[in-house]
């Protein structure tokens, strides 16, 4: 048994059920390449009920390091040297916030995705639903990438408690399952199908932008997108709901990200990229320090959604804000866009898509062609980590 620890670390019964492997942990390479692989964490995975990459994630959001998965090969790394001891910790707070249940703390629990992209864990043995912490960044990881719908039995290797368990899921599985895979696809959709070729026929200049907000007019609408407007079709007159939630957040500069996100779900927003563009402009327009605030309010900025398009948007934002001063923020652009890395607002492929090729989607094209150049260092590091996992392989 010495391979083995209890689930909950804490618990010092030698014959206590539910056990785990201990995390095994393997240094590889050297210099800026240096990773650590994770050789035996689908076993911890498997004994947990939870998909490999879960805990992988929070080991990455912990330490700040980038993570690399392959489920194909059953490969997973995280970047940087790390002992196995400090990463059993840190799997010990993934196994309290994502496993073991709030009521009884049994880790015989599901992970159940809501309607609201809110999540919760589901007790198989009392029944209890207990609330998972919606600020850990690992959360929009689980929303993008929900849990399988099979239902598994929690880290034992009793064959009899095995059954017991799948048992005690009985019926309810199948409905948790089916909502997860509901909200998982609401989650994909975005409520974005309509919107793939609206840049090109709307004009987000940023003069154009500052004569709509001065103006109100219906341009959106235009487009044969009415955003929050009036669903009868009276909507020729009506104010445009992308300026009204810019004239929100401009007036009220204190308001929480709930608030700014409940005033755009009213607008008919809350699920928009194309809002994003907005919500990013009217927060950081005016910041002192842009990369700080991004961590500060990186809830708001992934609660429209976490599709490219939506965030293209935020970096279309952002440049939008570098814009409006050139010379004092061009400098900081690689920190800014780090900020949105780390955050997990921006994923790395949509960061190395969009830095193949200057784009005036968003500013004008010399604008962004200033901006990628500024870019260059933070684009050359990503490109630089994935050329090094790759050739590990």
């Amino acid at each position: 048994m010495a391979d083995k620890v209890n689930i909950v670390r804490d618990n010092n019964d030698p014959f206590y059920r539910y056990q785990m492997p201990k995390m095994q942990g393997k240094i590889e390479g050297k210099g800026n390449g240096i990773k650590t692989v994770l050789p035996n964490i689908v076993d911890v995975a498997r004994a947990l009920s939870r998909p490999p990459s879960y805990p992988t994630k929070y080991f990455g959001t912990e330490l700040g390091a980038q993570t690399k998965m392959d489920e194909k090969h059953e490969k997973y790394i995280v970047n940087g040297a790390h002992e196995v001891g400090k990463l059993q910790d840190i799997l010990d707070g993934f196994i309290d916030r994502f496993v073991l249940c709030g009521s009884c703390k049994c880790p015989e629990t599901d992970l159940v995705i809501t309607r609201d992209q809110t999540i919760f864990k589901k007790c198989k043995a009392c029944g209890k639903r207990s609330d998972v912490d919606m600020r850990h960044k690992l959360t929009t990881f689980i929303l993008k990438n929900p849990p399988p719908k099979e239902k598994r039995s929690s880290g034992s290797d009793d064959a009899d408690g095995s059954a017991k368990a799948s048992a005690a899921a009985g019926a309810g599985g199948d409905m948790d399952g089916d909502l997860a895979d509901e909200a998982a696809g609401l989650r994909i959709s975005n409520g974005d199908d309509d919107e793939d070729d609206w840049e090109a026929s709307i004009d987000m200049s940023a003069a154009a932008v500052a004569r709509r907000q001065k103006e109100l007019g219906g341009v959106f609408t235009a487009s044969g997108e009415n955003g929050g407007a009036d669903e009868n079709g009276a909507d020729g007159d009506a104010e445009d709901p992308y300026d009204q939630l810019g004239d929100y957040i401009k007036s009220n500069p204190e308001a929480k990200d709930r608030e700014i996100y409940a005033k755009a779900t009213e607008l008919g927003l809350g699920k928009k990229h194309r809002a994003l563009v907005v919500v990013a402009q009217c927060l950081f327009e005016e910041s002192k320090g842009i990369a700080k605030d991004i961590a500060k309010r990186e809830m708001l900025l992934r609660s429209f959604g976490d599709s490219d398009k939506h965030q293209r948007a935020v970096i279309g934002g952002i440049e939008r804000v570098i814009e409006s001063n050139m010379e004092l923020r061009l400098p900081r652009v690689p920190g800014i866009l780090k900020a949105l890395l780390d955050e997990e607002i921006v994923d790395e492929e949509t960061f190395l898509e969009w830095g193949k090729k200057p784009s005036k989607r968003y500013v004008d094209k010399d604008v962004a062609k200033k901006i990628h150049k500024a870019a260059q260092p933070f684009i050359e590091w990503l490109q630089n980590a994935e050329s090094e996992d790759d050739d590990s392989e």
